[in-house]
Order: C-alpha cells, then sequence, then structure tokens
C-alpha cells in the first residue's frame, strides 16, 4: 500500500465519523460548519483563481458555485431529512471509491487524459455502479424518507439506482471540473489541509457539483410521487 493511499484511508477513518455526526446534529452546528467550509474553498478557489487569466470571472463564478453547493446541503438536512443527506454522502464517497479501485484493477483507455490523466472509462463505470448498489442497500436497511414508507420496493429501488447512477456521473464530472482550474493554475492540489488529500476542494469536489444537482432531484421526486 503506498503511503498516499495510507494517508488518506487514515484522514478518512478520522474525518469521515466527526462529519456524519454534524450531519447528524443539523442546526446550528452544521451551519457553523459550512459556512468555515465555505471560508476554505473560497480561500482555496482565490489562490487558484490567481493563477488563471479573467480572475475576476473565474473568482466570482467560484463564489456562485459553492454558495449554491452548501446551502444545497443546509436546505438538504434542514428540509428533507438527515438520512436523505446521508445517502448522498455515501454515494458520492462510494462513486469515489469505486471510480478508483475499478479502474485500478481494470485499468483501459483513458476518460479525459487532457484534463485528468488517471481517470478511466472502467473507473468511470465503477463511480456509476457502486452508488446505485450503494443506495438500494442503504434505503433496504435505513429506509429513505417517511413519505415514501409506504412505497412499493419494485418502484422506489429502481429510482434510487436511478438516482445514484446520475450522483456517480454528476460527481466525476465535479471532479473533472475542479481538476480542469486545477490544470489551468498549474497546481497539483488546492492546498494542504488534508494529509493525503491535499486541500479541502480536492476532498469535496464531487460533492460541490453533485449536491445542488441531488437537491434538485429529490424536489423533483417528492413533487413527482
Amino acid at each position: 500500500m503506498s503511503s498516499s493511499l495510507l494517508k488518506r484511508i487514515i484522514s478518512g477513518l478520522i474525518l469521515a465519523p466527526c462529519f456524519v455526526f454534524i450531519m447528524k446534529v443539523g442546526g446550528i452546528t452544521l451551519l457553523t460548519l459550512l459556512g468555515v467550509a465555505f471560508i476554505i474553498s473560497l480561500y482555496e478557489w482565490f489562490f487558484l483563481s490567481k493563477k488563471i487569466k479573467y480572475f475576476v470571472i473565474v473568482m466570482l463564478l467560484g463564489v456562485v458555485y459553492m454558495g449554491a453547493s452548501y446551502l444545497s446541503f443546509y436546505v438538504l438536512r434542514q428540509v428533507y431529512s438527515v438520512n436523505v443527506l446521508l445517502l448522498f454522502i455515501g454515494m458520492i464517497w462510494l462513486s469515489d471509491i469505486g471510480a478508483y479501485f475499478v479502474g485500478k484493477y481494470f485499468g483501459g483507455p483513458k476518460l479525459i487524459p487532457q484534463i485528468s490523466p488517471n481517470k478511466t472509462w472502467s473507473g468511470f463505470g465503477g463511480a456509476l455502479i457502486s452508488p446505485a448498489l450503494f443506495g438500494v442497500l442503504w434505503v433496504l436497511i435505513f429506509g429513505f424518507h417517511p413519505e415514501f414508507n409506504d412505497s412499493q420496493w419494485y418502484v422506489l429501488f429502481p429510482i434510487i439506482a436511478l438516482l445514484g447512477v446520475i450522483i456517480g456521473a454528476v460527481g466525476q464530472a465535479g471532479d473533472l471540473l475542479i481538476s480542469f482550474v486545477k490544470r489551468k493554475a498549474d497546481v497539483k492540489d488546492t492546498g494542504a489541509l488534508i494529509p493525503g488529500h491535499g486541500g479541502l476542494l480536492d476532498r469535496i469536489d464531487s460533492m460541490l457539483l453533485g449536491a445542488p444537482v441531488y437537491l434538485a432531484l429529490i424536489a423533483l421526486l417528492f413533487y413527482a410521487l
């Protein structure tokens, strides 16, 4: 096992339980966490933007992008439920894990080597399948939302699986977006905040785009059903 992967695992084991605990508590505790994370994200984005042409435009786009993302986290927790939010977080994490291990094992053609030379099409497949399977297993064990308690499994499970596939794809797009910005800025990491992960944006790149998309899909699902 590489030292980089070991650092990632240790960091994840320490940070993940803390993160999940704060999600469950919600309220002002969650709002404080999101506020601090938003400031750190803007700090990292600022130093990326400084190295890119059209600094002001890139910076403003980053403010809007991250503002929408963090607001989506809060709305998901406060308006819907902690279970709905934790389902999203699990889908994103499993998407990243599936992409990494499936890509490592199967290899194959590169996805977009000009932006992220390590990503493969096989890894992208893992990023779609893993959150779909996770979502179905999560709902089977923990349920989804009280409003869907009477839903038949053959209706709910395919919906959750499709939701997982979409979030997996969007999460990978979010990852590629930050990778694209880093390439434009000619940097390897957005920072050095988290050992083995780089900066905060390196760790939550998939969630940033995934959160508003997930919120929109959840709102649509609740409206339709």
